[in-house]
């Protein structure tokens, strides 16, 4: 059997040729195979996996085994110190802010040496860092109440708007279609309201301090809702996280969910729980589980714009979903719950891929290439599981269309418009006068018509993924007019259609109908060029077109 300090020093010299997760199994062995006497010692092991789950972006898996470091040994001061980075990563600057201070507790107050100096410069930068994050936090939900009702609160919601909510200006359109017979996905925020109301019965209970009384299940409708249509996501009040914060405490007591740890310790609790009290309790456990990471992603991306701490939310809640699917592939779906079923797996991979897109900074060209390429390669992957998944054959019931459009058309169009996205950031990385870039614009284009076309004509999303894509067809200069024009008449015909709904949406608050206008005004300036004579509709030209370069909103 190998000696805990043989696995150690493996695991050290695969850590420093940045083999991290072989260096994570050399540690977990050690940590096994490890004394528990040796209270220091297994302390050590612990923070040397959270270092290598830092480098490996598991951010909840570092902080479980960083908090272990720090209570075998709370004098460790590199283990507060990678508890702090894992709290940063994960968007709780509030808590950092200690675990950086307890680092610097930890050091010798005099008589340091290089290394200590060192560290102690570090820490006292993580924790100015921290503080300065937490003010902007505190600012920014200091901020919330006050947010312009319009729609220009700073954040992707849609503020309240006192009857003039698109789903409430969509109700007599969706009434009008009934009475015709017609079939129409309406934009529904009844899962959503549903659960505001649900978190608004949760009261203290007078006879015992400290304990609330309310009713189950608001979280799992807050999620269905933001789950159909991530834009039914609003604040009605400026109670909503102080509300939703004890909501979810109450459930997750009630249900017995995991609140620490991550999809290492879930994964493993899981398993066991399961084997041991059976499916009535360990499904809706890992419901509120998951859902709670959900709500954390949304919350972290849309108020604080925390997009990379949503990215790790969304990607903690696949590991755990996938992982336990594999090891439960022949249980029921009613036995496993609704969190491991295709649709819910595609709705989250959907907001996962917009998450991925939000944290790419599109101005630093010095963005690590494989940033762009694991973003690509999820969209890829998604369009081709909804593809494989709608052609399955299905038992014959009735097919909410709705339902459909929400967890895997749409979720395929934003993959769609992904691609695009990938292949414009590709271009813009190139030197203009590169051959390549024309290409690359090129396919931009197409994947935003895609994406586009796989919307109706009243939702916003048509029109602003035409705009995206008539901008790359532009940008690209290998269109020829006849196909431009037809993009910028599709665009001028939708918008009002759109606009019925969607005008105080957080896409019309951020200008996407000004430039929708513009682009009106500009397809008529080439309609009058043509008939000029200037151009020929087979001509190829190109056109400043001011548009959103993203791939979704």
């Amino acid at each position: 059997m190998t000696s805990v300090a043989a696995l150690k020093a493996e695991g050290n010299t695969l850590f420093l040729a940045k083999n991290y997760l072989e260096a994570e199994k050399k540690y977990t062995a050690a940590i096994e195979a490890s004394d528990t006497v040796d209270l220091r010692g297994l302390a050590v092991l612990h923070a040397n996996r959270s270092a290598c789950r830092l480098s490996l972006k598991r951010y909840l898996d570092a902080k479980v085994d960083a908090t272990k470091a720090t209570e075998l040994d709370p004098n460790y001061a590199k283990a507060h110190a990678r508890l702090a980075t894992a709290q940063d990563q994960l968007g709780s600057p509030q808590k950092s802010k200690a675990s950086w201070q307890n680092a610097l507790d930890a050091l010798p107050k005099t008589n340091l040496t290089p290394a200590e100096e060192t560290q102690k410069t570090q820490y006292a930068a993580g924790l100015k860092a921290a503080m300065s994050a937490n003010a902007r936090m505190e600012n920014t939900a200091h901020y919330i109440p006050q947010a312009d009702p319009r729609g220009r609160g700073g954040t992707p919601f849609i503020w309240q708007g006192h009857g003039r909510m698109p789903w409430e200006l969509a109700a007599p359109i969706v009434a009008r279609f009934r009475t015709q017979g017609a079939t129409r996905d309406d934009i529904r925020s009844s899962n959503f309201m549903n659960g505001i109301n649900k978190m608004n019965q949760l009261t203290p209970i007078q006879s015992s301090p400290g304990a609330m009384g309310g009713v189950l299940g608001a979280v799992v409708d807050l999620t269905n809702g933001v789950m159909r249509d991530p834009r039914v996501m609003h604040l009605p009040d400026g109670d909503f996280i102080s509300k939703y914060n004890k909501q979810i405490a109450f459930e997750a007591t009630a249900r017995r969910a995991w609140t620490d740890g991550g999809p290492e310790v879930i994964v493993r609790e899981a398993l066991a729980r399961q084997r041991t009290e059976g499916w009535d309790t360990t499904r809706p456990a890992l419901s509120i589980t998951i859902r709670a990471w959900i709500m954390r992603a949304i919350l972290s991306s849309g108020i604080y714009r925390q997009h990379k701490v949503a990215v790790e939310f969304y990607r903690n809640c696949l590991t755990v979903i996938k992982t336990l699917r594999d090891h439960w592939i022949l249980e029921s779906s009613q036995d496993r719950g609704v969190i491991f079923d295709e649709s819910f797996v595609f709705g989250i991979q959907g907001l996962y891929l917009d998450a991925m897109m939000q944290s790419f900074d599109k101005s630093d060209v010095t963005t690590p290439q494989e940033v762009l390429e694991d973003l690509f390669k999820e969209a890829q992957d998604l369009v081709r599981d909804i593809e494989e998944a709608l052609q399955q054959p299905r038992p014959p019931k009735t097919v909410d269309p709705g339902f459909v459009s929400s967890f895997f058309i749409y979720p395929k169009a934003k993959a769609y418009a992904m691609q695009g996205f990938y292949y414009n950031a590709l271009a813009l990385r190139r030197n203009a006068n590169d051959p390549e870039s024309g290409i690359l614009f090129r396919k931009s284009a197409q994947q935003y018509l895609i994406a586009a076309e796989s919307y109706p004509e009243d939702d916003e999303h048509h029109p602003c993924f035409l705009n995206v894509a008539l901008e790359k067809m532009l940008s690209a200069r290998t269109f020829p007019l006849r196909e431009t024009l037809d993009v910028m008449k599709k665009i001028r015909l939708s918008v009002p259609k759109a606009k019925r709904i969607w005008e105080r949406s957080s896409l019309g608050a951020a200008g996407v109908w000004d430039r929708c206008d513009r682009v009106a005004s500009q397809e008529q300036e080439l309609r009058d060029a043509i008939t000029a004579g200037q151009f020929m509709l087979d001509a190829c030209v190109g056109m400043e077109v001011e548009a959103e370069d993203s791939g979704s909103t």
